[in-house]
């Protein structure tokens, strides 16, 4: 009798330690609410599906299939009732925070690039009718546009931040902006992030001896931090003649792991081609023997 007392005991412990390590995904009320400014389209779809191919397929797997990963908490498929049944702002609340073993995208994809996953989840979602962008974008949060220059005198890049009010645009007082450049692997934030003044702008010093391309060009790209959701999303980008000249051949041009098969290191290509080789050469031997065996026993027979 205390035998299936204890494997009870255990089920239960294993459930709670689950729930434990697991504790439920709450979306805050006041996420659940948001809405995309994009109208959700056929080809918004598609280029939902690469994004999602790139950053999500390798845990969630093809919806529809069920071939997420194995892995707890299960990812799960993205088809799924449970996921169809949720608002457009959790899906999009649980995308951009994100929560272990799932990584946050507010830093890796924009907010139009999150709604437009969003947008290729839909469209396995039987019944799905979006909300009216145009209706509904009043409730949305607060509307930031920004611009971008460099001032010489100051050696600064000047951000500035206009809020898109129904009384008209005007400058976007307390708004965090983040200032990055692009580099070979991704952006590298630039300094720490800056609060707009009253007029709107935020100003970042410029390190004079940043490398540019050839001609000294560098691509900038600034965005609103907000990651309590409550403004829409703001990104700025722009190609600026302010780095110092530098002619270095692409990492694409030259030998490395990170470059193109063609251009792959000679000890990779000589280890790659040594160990195909090896390992034919034990599945012949295996064949062959197998073979010989066949031989002698038949002949013994």
């Amino acid at each position: 009798m205390k035998r299936p007392f204890y494997i009870l005991l255990l089920i239960i412990s294993t459930v709670l330690q689950a729930e434990a390590q697991n504790p439920a995904w709450i979306v805050p009320d006041d996420q659940k609410g948001k809405i995309s400014l994009l109208k959700f389209t056929p080809d918004m779809a598609k280029q939902g599906e690469v994004i999602y191919m790139k950053n999500c397929q390798s845990c969630h797997g093809i919806p529809t299939k069920k071939n997420f990963a194995a892995i707890v908490p299960s990812p799960g498929d993205l088809s799924e009732p449970i996921v169809g049944n949720q608002k457009d702002g959790e899906l999009f609340y649980r995308i951009t925070t994100g929560k272990a073993p799932m990584p946050e995208f507010r830093n890796i994809l924009t907010e139009d690039e999150r709604w437009t996953v969003i947008s290729f989840l839909r469209s396995f979602h039987k019944g799905y009718v979006q909300p009216d962008p145009e209706k509904l974008a009043a409730s949305a949060g607060r509307r930031i546009k920004l611009s971008m220059v460099y001032d010489t005198a100051k050696r600064k890049i000047m951000v500035k931040a206009v809020e898109l009010t129904k009384e008209g645009p005007r400058p976007a007082q307390g708004a965090v902006i983040v200032l990055f450049v692009q580099r070979y692997f991704g952006n590298m934030q630039m300094a720490d992030p800056k609060t707009t003044s009253e007029s709107g702008y935020a100003g970042f010093e410029w390190p004079q001896d940043l490398p540019g391309d050839k001609a000294g060009r560098v691509i900038l790209s600034a965005k609103v931090s907000d990651p309590t959701g409550s403004m829409q999303e703001a990104v700025v980008r722009d190609t600026l003649s302010i780095g110092v000249p530098t002619d270095k051949p692409a990492l694409t041009d030259t030998r490395a792991m990170w470059s193109t098969r063609d251009k792959s290191p000679v000890w990779v290509i000589l280890t790659y081609t040594l160990a195909v080789i090896v390992v034919w050469y034990f599945i012949i031997y295996i064949i062959l023997s197998v073979l010989d065996i066949r031989k002698i026993k038949e002949l013994n027979l």
